[in-house]
């Protein structure tokens, strides 16, 4: 803990892991931390220099999903366990302590069951597996906003903690929605003690822009998804 929080924007989706307690820490020092998500089956690892970052991970006998925090740990990784494909996003952290002020919307929100499915699949067009998304509806923590009963839009909570899945439909931007899907999930992870935060794909300027008029701090660098 005293390693990642030097810096809880760039860790902001380890430090959730290990308190909301599905971390298990593979390594830790001074100078890098490793551990495993058991809840999305995810290693992340963060460390100051290539020498820590390959010797954390010399233990590790594979990882097909992995996070890393620093450019050293991406090449350790791939150099290692031979993941191909990247994935550069952002942590937006919410740290301040006061929930974000509520601004007038047309929506309404509540929360959205598995029989909701076709429609997300529908809409949402970053993710592939409808086991994913049905997995997400399941546990309970996917939200509609509905106008005049109308499902207009929607956001979520990826496996590993962060704020995502966001999506207005088309005809319903432009009125605040999305700003008030944001708003609703990010109090409501406060209410319940956690650091809201998100991970923003590079070059989404648009979200980036929208979590800073929230009041979500971005990091300096590049977190890095590597994958298969």
């Amino acid at each position: 803990m005293e390693y990642l929080t030097k810096d809880p924007v760039l860790h902001a989706d380890m430090l959730g892991c290990v308190r909301r307690g599905s971390a298990r820490v593979l390594a830790a020092s001074g100078s890098g931390v490793l551990l495993y998500d058991r809840d999305s089956g995810t290693h992340m690892l963060s460390a100051e220099d290539g020498e820590t970052a390959r010797r954390m991970l010399s233990g590790l006998g594979a990882s097909e999903l992995f996070v890393a925090h620093q450019e050293c740990c991406a090449a350790a990784a791939e150099e290692k366990f031979g993941l191909c494909h990247r994935m550069p996003v952002c942590n937006a952290a919410y740290l301040q302590k006061e929930p974000i002020q509520e601004s007038a919307s047309p929506a309404l929100i509540r929360r959205l069951d598995e029989g909701f499915l076709p429609f997300v699949r529908e809409h949402y067009q970053n993710v592939s597996e409808d086991g994913y998304l049905l997995g997400r509806l399941r546990a309970g923590v996917m939200f509609g906003a509905f106008v005049e009963g109308e499902p207009a839009g929607f956001i979520g909570m990826h496996e590993e903690g962060s704020m995502g899945l966001l999506e207005v439909l088309p005809r319903f931007r432009r009125r605040g929605i999305a700003v008030m899907l944001e708003t609703f999930l990010a109090n409501r992870l406060l209410k319940g003690g956690a650091v809201p935060y998100a991970q923003i794909k590079a070059g989404n300027e648009v979200s980036v822009a929208l979590h800073r008029r929230l009041g979500f701090r971005m990091s300096d660098y590049s977190i890095c998804w590597l994958m298969r």
